[in-house]
C-alpha cells in the first residue's frame, strides 16, 4: 500500500489530533495533582512576583524578611506532597506491572503477540503512571524554582544588611572635619 504525500500528511495530522486530545486530558489530571500539592506555594510565588513587578516601589526589607520566613514553610509542605505523589507513582507503576503480568498470563500466541495483547489491556494503568510521574516532576520543578527565589531573596537581604553596616561604619564628612 503506497500513500501519496497528501494522504500521509492527513494521516499524521489525524494521529496528532488524537494525541492532543489525550494529552489535554492527561494535563488536566496532572494539574489537579500539582495544584493540590503546590497551590499555596504557587500563590505565594505569584505574590513575590507581583512585588518584584511593581517598578514604582522597590521591595522592602520587611517584605524580604517575610519571604525568607514564609517560603521555607511552604517548601516543606510542597516537598512532602512531592513525596506523596512519588509514592502514588510507585504504586501506579506496581499496578501497571501487575496488570501486565496478569494480561500476559491470559494471552495466547507468540511472545510478541502476548506482549502486544498485554500492552493493549493496560493502557489505563500506563496513563495513571504517567500522570503521577509528570505530577511529581512538576512539583519538584516548582519547589526547586521557589528555592531559587528564596536564595535570591536571602542574597538581596544580606547585601542590604552589609550596605547598612558599611554606611554606619563609614565616617561622614562632618566626622572627618
Amino acid at each position: 500500500m503506497k500513500m501519496n504525500i497528501e494522504e500521509l500528511k492527513a494521516h499524521i495530522e489525524k494521529s496528532m489530533n488524537g494525541v492532543d486530545i489525550v494529552a489535554q486530558q492527561l494535563d488536566e489530571l496532572v494539574n489537579i495533582v500539582v495544584d493540590k500539592a503546590c497551590s499555596e506555594l504557587d500563590n505565594y510565588v505569584a505574590y513575590v512576583k507581583a512585588l518584584l513587578d511593581d517598578e514604582s516601589r522597590p521591595i522592602t526589607d520587611l517584605e524580604l524578611d517575610d519571604i525568607v520566613m514564609t517560603l521555607p514553610t511552604l517548601l516543606y509542605f510542597a516537598s512532602a506532597n512531592q513525596e506523596i505523589s512519588g509514592i502514588r507513582e510507585d504504586i501506579a507503576r506496581m499496578n501497571e506491572n501487575n496488570a501486565f503480568s496478569n494480561a500476559l498470563q491470559d494471552a495466547t500466541g507468540t511472545v510478541q503477540e502476548k506482549q502486544s495483547y498485554a500492552k493493549s489491556l493496560i493502557q489505563t494503568e500506563t496513563l495513571t503512571t504517567i500522570v503521577y510521574q509528570r505530577a511529581t516532576k512538576q512539583i519538584k520543578l516548582r519547589t526547586d524554582t521557589a528555592l531559587e527565589v528564596l536564595q535570591s531573596c536571602k542574597k538581596v537581604l544580606s547585601r542590604r544588611m552589609a550596605e547598612l553596616d558599611l554606611s554606619k561604619s563609614a565616617p561622614t564628612k562632618l566626622q572627618q572635619s
